[in-house]
């Protein structure tokens, strides 16, 4: 079952709607359900919804999965360069997309930890506790996963970064990654594939990064499962082949 509402973000100031999948069961089996929560909600389940016109078509990977869960997808504003300051957790520059930009992933986040979650377990059988609160991404959503993960650490267990767009903002990620401390356990799936740059030595240097930050993660004791594609590309259809590998790998 996929429910659609908006919710009001005073930190974004504007309304977000969730795209949230639910067991159809939910109301009557008595059972309460992990949450996942995901960047660009609008992308998981229907191809009408989706920014290119194709989806991770999700739900029958949800449908397949051993373990029922619950997915609040958040949907990103879709005004100008706002998506990617939304899901930026540190200001950047990138001259494709106009220069500096800010970054308002703190103001995401604390939407997601301070209004969106408490609402979800206010009015839906969640199992609210860290261990049963998760988050993944793809892209912008992959480096907000991340984030999560090492800042949010308190709130979420496990998270899923597909195709991270770390390049930006790399070195603040990595900083922030030297500094936090990360509760344990977490969980991390990463996932990236040699096709997504315009050329290899943006596969090697993407590459190199997240082996200096998947170093730092191990160090503070994060378990890591990667899954680097050398045909993988950066795209919709690319995410929903890793579904039931990651989706596995957060139910484990």
């Amino acid at each position: 079952m996929i429910v659609k509402y908006d919710l009001f973000s005073s930190s974004l100031h504007r309304n977000v709607t969730i795209h949230m999948y639910l067991p159809d069961d939910y109301m009557h089996s008595q059972k309460k359900y992990p949450v996942l929560y995901m960047f660009d909600g609008h992308n998981l389940f229907f191809d009408e919804d989706a920014t290119y016109g194709r989806s991770w078509r999700l739900l029958n990977h949800l449908y397949a999965l051993d373990t029922e869960i619950i997915v609040a997808g958040i949907e990103c504003s879709h005004v100008g360069n706002e998506r990617l300051i939304e899901y930026a957790p540190f200001d950047f520059y990138d001259p494709e997309f106009g220069g500096r930009l800010p970054g308002k992933g703190r103001e995401t986040m604390d939407f997601i930890v301070h209004t969106l979650k408490p609402y979800i377990d206010h009015h839906f059988p969640t199992k609210p506790d860290r261990a049963n609160t998760w988050i993944a991404g793809s892209s912008c959503g992959g480096l907000m996963s991340l984030y999560a993960l090492l800042a949010y650490s308190r709130t979420f267990s496990k998270a899923a970064a597909l195709s991270p767009y770390i390049l930006p903002c790399a070195t603040s990620l990595l900083c922030c990654a030297d500094r936090v401390h990360v509760r344990h356990p977490s969980r991390l799936y990463l996932s990236w594939g040699a096709q997504e740059g315009d050329t290899a030595h943006e596969f090697v240097h993407e590459t190199a990064l997240l082996m200096e930050l998947s170093n730092i993660l191990l160090h503070k004791g994060v378990h890591l499962h990667y899954d680097v594609d050398p045909l993988g590309t950066h795209c919709e259809e690319q995410w929903e082949s890793l579904a039931d590998s990651f989706l596995r790998f957060l139910t484990q």
